[in-house]
């Protein structure tokens, strides 16, 4: 446990057992961290114990990242492969609510996340227990959320509601603003873009998902927590972003073989496909994604009620 975990001093509170909270994240940049404690934040003020259980790679990533690091982190990402962790425990006894935050990496959960949901340990502590996920990401995050709904069920959890925060400035403005802050760790606004990542405005309204888990938990049932958080404007999906979002899965397959085919063979050879691939996949994204996005809304508007109830389907827990 770290510095953030809470421990209630009033003696009445003791004797009353407080609920308990562990919170399990990951976050390179601090920005996840921060919509974190934004959210547990009125539980700590409502005398609820709250634990964090940051996970940490045995060899850290880099930050700001160089471009060949950047890059090649996407075989991994989008192959779901995980990678040694440093050693965690959380504290024995069981957890009235356990949430789990994290990033998008390439349009799936961040290799350390995915890493602790593929960990042996990861059952002891997320089986029986109830789970609510916290995503912080630039525009794309269903696919990734699938995925952790998967895990969450293998290993006995229940998932009983979804957060996502995301960064609310156009696709190809994001693009350049994240590129920009992953590299050279710059964040601040330039030129005509805005600000890098996820608002502060949104991350500090945040507060109010916070502020209705602690009634439901001091209320002792989580029943109906993710239609609350649902009315509240806890996450929403774009039917345009979601066909593109598919779209780039699929295509994002084919690259990860390209990368991979001779890697077994001869190293080298991923390290030069990577370096290819970091030249790319930009190009593409800016020539490409225009025509992209015109077909995507065309198709949005063809089978927009088929979409509406995928939609609907996705974000029910």
């Amino acid at each position: 446990m770290n510095a953030f975990s809470y421990r209630p001093n009033s003696d009445h509170t003791q004797r009353m057992a407080p609920k308990r909270v562990l919170v399990i994240h990951y976050s390179q940049t601090g920005q996840l961290t921060e919509l974190l404690q934004r959210i547990t934040g009125p539980l700590v003020e409502a005398g609820i114990h709250v634990d964090h259980l940051p996970i940490e790679p045995l060899v850290p990533f880099p930050f700001p990242w160089s471009r060949v690091a950047f890059f090649n982190a996407f075989p991994e990402s989008t192959g779901r492969e995980p990678m040694p962790l440093r050693p965690f425990s959380a504290a024995e006894g069981p957890y009235d609510l356990i949430i789990l935050g994290y990033t998008i990496w390439y349009l799936n959960p961040s290799i350390p996340i995915t890493s602790f949901l593929l960990h042996p340990q990861a059952r002891g502590i997320i089986q029986g227990r109830p789970v609510l996920t916290v995503i912080g990401s630039r525009n794309m995050w269903v696919m990734a959320q699938e995925y952790v709904r998967e895990r969450i069920t293998a290993l006995g959890g229940s998932l009983v509601g979804n957060i996502a925060v995301v960064d609310r400035s156009g696709n190809l403005t994001s693009v350049i603003t994240i590129i920009r802050w992953m590299f050279w760790g710059r964040k601040d606004p330039f030129l005509v873009f805005p600000h890098a990542g996820i608002r502060s405005a949104d991350i500090q309204g945040a507060s109010r998902f916070g502020d209705l888990l602690a009634d439901h938990l001091k209320g002792g049932s989580l029943e109906g927590i993710n239609d609350a958080l649902l009315r509240m404007g806890s996450a929403r999906i774009k039917p345009t972003l979601l066909v593109l979002e598919r779209r780039a899965t699929f295509v994002f397959g084919k690259w990860r073989r390209f990368i991979m085919a001779r890697a077994h063979a001869n190293p080298q050879s991923r390290i030069r496909r990577v370096k290819f691939f970091s030249i790319a996949l930009p190009m593409l994204i800016f020539l490409v994604a225009p025509l992209s996005a015109l077909s995507v809304k065309v198709l949005g508007l063809v089978k927009g009620r088929t979409l509406r109830k995928e939609i609907e389907a996705l974000l029910r827990y």
